[in-house]
């Protein structure tokens, strides 16, 4: 939830100064905070949805018995039949409340996706599927939650800059989300998934999304046009996002990685209000 719902508000505002450059910051800050309940909301339920129909198959099940135990399904507090009944009800509710906030299109091809990832097996196709499925979803959700904290209707009225920023957060998710197999391996041999680091070997995921995080750290805040300091905590959180993905390779620090991954990305999600202050700085440096 936190990710998308930090998209959502710096996308948000970075839209808005573009579009009305004269309206003070705080004002803008005011209107997308009375729309956070409405993010909230629309995020947690997806994001229920997607969970459900992810963890109630059996490949599901016997991975988390070994990787996340104490999840429902595997620690037996609900059933595979009951999780199903859960979903026949959620999925028109969840349609309902985003045609409410005018993104019903996206919530559906949402659905779509979570119908590839999970009943089509697109999640252990390839690690190719896999990665791509993960990395169309998640922008699809964060063009959505962008859509309704700006009240517009549908992710189709965004500006070029913001569906650029889109398919920059595509390429940079597709290219290293494998971070998250990274601790899930022992499960993932187990339900036969085709994941990078199953595929093409556990000592050249590592290299190669180190290789990538850094990459990604420095041309994303070059997107920005932004100064030294847009650079200095993306490439802070990337260089140790790197390094424990090379340097230890235990489970736990597997799972410290996929934590360091989470915060890499959220912080790249406020490149949009780095640019946002420097634009204020430099505009109120002018006037003095």
């Amino acid at each position: 939830m936190a990710p998308t719902t930090i998209f959502a508000i710096c996308c948000g505002l970075a839209e808005h100064a573009a579009q009305e450059p004269s309206v003070n910051i705080q004002i803008t800050l005011l209107k997308l905070f009375k729309r956070l309940p409405h993010v909230l909301i629309w995020t947690w339920s997806n994001l229920l949805l997607e969970d459900l129909a992810n963890q109630r198959l059996p490949a599901s099940i016997l991975e988390d018995s070994l990787n996340k135990p104490w999840r429902p399904l595997p620690s037996n507090r609900i059933t595979p039949d009951e999780t199903r009944h859960l979903l026949l009800w959620l999925i028109p509710l969840v349609t309902l409340l985003s045609w409410h906030l005018n993104v019903a299109k996206e919530s559906i091809l949402g659905f779509v996706f979570i119908w590839m990832y999970n009943d089509l097996e697109g999640s252990g196709e390839g690690w190719f599927i896999r990665n791509a499925l993960n990395a169309v979803a998640l922008a699809n959700w964060d063009a959505a939650a962008t859509s309704i904290i700006l009240e517009r209707n549908g992710s189709a009225e965004l500006t070029n800059r913001t569906w650029m920023w889109l398919c920059a957060v595509v390429a940079v998710i597709m290219t290293t989300v494998q971070v998250q197999d990274l601790p899930d391996m022992h499960g993932d041999r187990a339900a036969d998934r085709k994941t990078m680091p199953l595929v093409v070997g556990e000592k050249v995921t590592r290299w190669l999304t180190a290789a990538v995080v850094i990459i990604w750290s420095f041309i994303c805040p070059r997107i920005w046009d932004l100064e030294v300091f847009g650079y200095v905590l993306v490439m802070t959180l990337g260089s140790l996002l790197a390094t424990c993905a090379i340097c230890y390779r235990t489970v736990a620090t597997d799972r410290l990685a996929w934590k360091l991954w989470c915060w890499w990305m959220m912080v790249l999600f406020t490149l949009p209000v780095c640019r946002v202050l420097s634009d204020t700085i430099t505009s109120e440096s002018s006037l003095d």
